[in-house]
């Protein structure tokens, strides 16, 4: 299993229903819910986001497998498997949990990574607690690098875009109401979806990330999930005004989709 570039985004974008994305994350307000190094031990993301490399990254069984990553990215772990065991520590005699791949919504299940050990991953996981991380075997994933990271800011609401640290997108956004915040934290993105009816409450695109509300633990039959999405409502743009997720214009979130793949690292500030 060899270190391998980042497919084109749009290629990974999955097709399903706005009812299917109602079910799984958080709605808006209103009628309609809506060189990582050798030597390094913590590397710093240009624009803040934190990942590390513990011991020597080289050498490790698979031919030809290096995981040497140019600075200004990340590594992003796709299961390769259909049930992706996930260990508590590399040391553990059997795993903790596992998850399914594809991931409920049919897409491939892809992880961003925290730390490498050995042939070990430290991966972030999406599910509560938020930040939430385990240990998945090398063998088990395909890797990749993603030089892209988003930053969400909550005041004022707005969505930034960096590319080897290079900012490329910025919107104004619409974020959670006083009631129900949009959570703060280091997350990612779980997929991107393409909406079947792109007038619906999420409009044309969502990105699942990897982050839960704080308020909501279900949420019309889905576990309280966060996304960025579009909207019906463009006029809120700018405010508090959503369950949790962040909401962008319809042609601001046709941008974000088209070059943001699963895996991008999302950092939620106040």
């Amino acid at each position: 299993m060899a270190l391998r570039g980042r497919a084109a985004p749009g290629a990974a974008i999955l097709t399903v229903a706005g009812a299917v994305v109602l079910g799984l994350v958080l709605g808006g307000s209103g009628r309609d819910p809506t060189p990582l190094t050798h030597a390094a031990s913590s590397v710093r993301h240009p624009t803040g986001f934190r990942f590390s490399i513990r011991g020597d990254v080289t050498g490790l069984p698979a031919a030809g497998a290096s995981l040497a990553v140019p600075p200004g990215t990340v590594l992003v772990a796709t299961a390769s498997v259909p049930s992706l065991p996930v260990y508590s520590t590399p040391r553990a005699l059997g795993p903790s949990q596992a998850f399914a791949n594809p991931n409920p919504l049919g897409a491939p299940l892809t992880l961003l990574v925290k730390a490498v050990s050995g042939a070990w991953l430290q991966v972030y996981l999406p599910e509560r607690p938020n930040e939430s991380t385990g240990w998945v075997s090398r063998g088990d994933v395909t890797l990749a690098t993603d030089d892209e990271h988003v930053v969400v800011r909550l005041n004022p609401p707005s969505v930034t875009l960096y590319r080897e640290g290079a900012q490329v997108f910025e919107a104004t956004a619409a974020v959670g109401a006083p009631d129900a915040p949009t959570p703060t934290g280091h997350f990612f993105v779980t997929e991107v979806l393409k909406l079947t009816d792109p007038g619906d409450a999420y409009g044309p695109y969502a990105l699942g990330l990897s982050g839960f509300s704080d308020t909501y633990y279900s949420f019309e039959g889905g576990p309280g999930q966060i996304a960025i999405h579009g909207t019906d409502q463009p006029w809120v743009i700018g405010g508090y005004a959503s369950h949790g997720c962040v909401r962008l214009t319809n042609p601001q979130i046709t941008t974000l989709a088209a070059q943001v793949p699963a895996g991008t690292p999302v950092d939620i500030e106040a």
